[in-house]
Parts: structure tokens; sequence; C-alpha cells
């Protein structure tokens, strides 16, 4: 029994403390009280670890048995080590490349020499040929399985082409790799002839304009002319295509002068020529 306020009241020493004291945790229940607070700091951590020292007189008895010679090696190191398998060509026999964009979609997700990652995670353009705009991406973004740039740098895309008057339907989505590849080793790829596979690609699809998107892309794509405000030319099969390259679309979402600088360099690139 309590007294109103919480407080056990005297039972005159002979009742039942075990009912008293389950009578008074109810009453604070019913409170809402459920939880004892004190106002000085106590170290936990410390006392685990104190409570947690081994006794030194069993020190030998609780030593770990010493591991054999011949544990298990620690598991292969993954992503930028696959590169080192990468083919002495990108792409095979130039012979047997495609002739025409409709058939490079097909050769672009089951040829086995474009990476040594699985073919069923690649990813393939689209776009029609000779669209008023190319855009070039270093890679598909993680997010993507069938349809390149679905996630968030395609939505910030979307906005970009939209603000600059461009339609889905006159732009050809491209990539330089055919899958997402984290830390990718662009200068053995570059060396395995993946730059030649890449200027094939802008040959067929025979873009008005080229956006790249990345400095890996516009290395491996060789443009003829490029100025410091990030315009030139790409001189492809006798074609002299305009080429306007700047950040990853990721960087550019994210920083607001970024921005404003491609907007002002597509204002002038869109009505050069």
């Amino acid at each position: 029994m309590t007294d109103g306020t919480g407080r056990p009241q005297d039972t005159g020493g002979d009742g039942d403390w075990s009912a008293l004291a389950a009578s008074t945790d109810a009453w604070w229940a019913d409170a809402g009280v459920d939880l004892a607070f004190v106002d000085d700091a106590r170290d936990w951590l410390a006392e685990g670890a104190a409570s947690a020292k081994p006794d030194p007189a069993a020190k030998d008895a609780r030593r770990p048995a010493r591991r054999p010679a011949h544990a298990d090696a620690p598991p292969p190191p993954r992503g930028p080590a696959a590169n080192a398998a990468l083919p002495d060509r990108i792409g095979g026999p130039r012979a047997d490349w495609p002739e025409n964009l409709e058939n490079f979609a097909a050769w672009w997700l089951t040829e086995r020499s474009l990476d040594t990652g699985p073919v069923a995670r690649r990813v393939p353009p689209a776009g029609p040929k000779g669209a008023a705009v190319m855009v070039l991406v270093c890679e598909p973004e993680a997010a993507d399985h069938e349809v390149l740039l679905s996630g968030s740098d395609g939505a910030f895309l979307d906005a970009m082409l939209r603000a600059m008057g461009v339609t889905r339907a006159a732009t050809y989505r491209a990539s330089v790799l055919p899958r997402h590849t984290p830390a990718a080793d662009w200068e053995a790829m570059k060396a395995a002839g993946l730059s030649d596979v890449l200027r094939h690609h802008v040959a067929l699809a025979a873009p008005e304009r080229l956006l790249v998107f990345g400095r890996e892309a516009l290395d491996l794509l060789q443009p003829s002319e490029f100025a410091e405000t990030g315009v030139g030319n790409v001189a492809i099969d006798g074609a002299d295509i305009p080429v306007m390259a700047g950040y990853p679309l990721s960087t550019l979402a994210q920083r607001a002068h970024f921005k404003r600088n491609w907007w002002h360099r597509w204002l002038a690139f869109s009505h050069e020529g």
C-alpha cells in the first residue's frame, strides 16, 4: 500500500513487503515513469573493461591457441585488380566491329573483350542516328540496368536538356564503358584500345553536337581542337563534330556555380555555326 505520494505506508513490520514493492512500482508505471535517473555520470565502459580483465593466474590457461601456419589466405582484392585481366585489344579485331548503329547495341552487350566484368550487367546506348545532341558519360550509373542514365544523374540530365530546349527524341545517350565500373583503370584501358572503340561509336552515331561529362571520356575521345573554355571539335571519319565538355553529372548537380558556368557556355556553344 502507499500513502498517495508513492511512499509505502508502515504496516507494522509484519506486512508483505514484496506486494508493497510491487504496488509502488505499479503506481509509478501508471504515472508514466518506468526508468530511474541519477545526476552523477557513470563510466560504464571503464567498469566493463575492469570486469573483463583476465586473472593473471589464469593467463596461460586463457591464451588462445596459436593459428596454424597454413591459415586460410585473405580473400582476393576486388575492383581495380580486375583490370589486370584486360584483353590485349578491347573490342577484338576491328574487322569484326559493327558497321552501322543498328547493330552496335547488340555487339556492345555481347562482345566479351570490351571489359572483364559480367556481360549481364552491361547497359546499351539509346537514341537515333544523327541526333541533334549526343550525350557521353564515362560509365552507366550504379542503378542502371536496361536503360542508361535511369537514376539520379539521368533525372538531372533530363532537367538540363529541358532547360536547353533539347528533347529526349533528339538525344543519343552513350557511355564509354559498357557497365558501372568503380575505380576503373582508365590508362590501362586506353592502352588496350578503348579510345578507338569510342571514336568508332561516335562515328556511327554521327551526332550534330557532342556533350561530354567527365575528363576520362574527353581524354579517350581525343578532340582535334579543344579550348580552355571547354569547347572544341572532334574529327572522325571526315566529319568535324563540335564538342562541349564538363564535369560528371553527379558533380555538376551539386555545385550551383558549375551549373551556371555550364549554362553560359551552352548558350554560346549552341549558337555557334
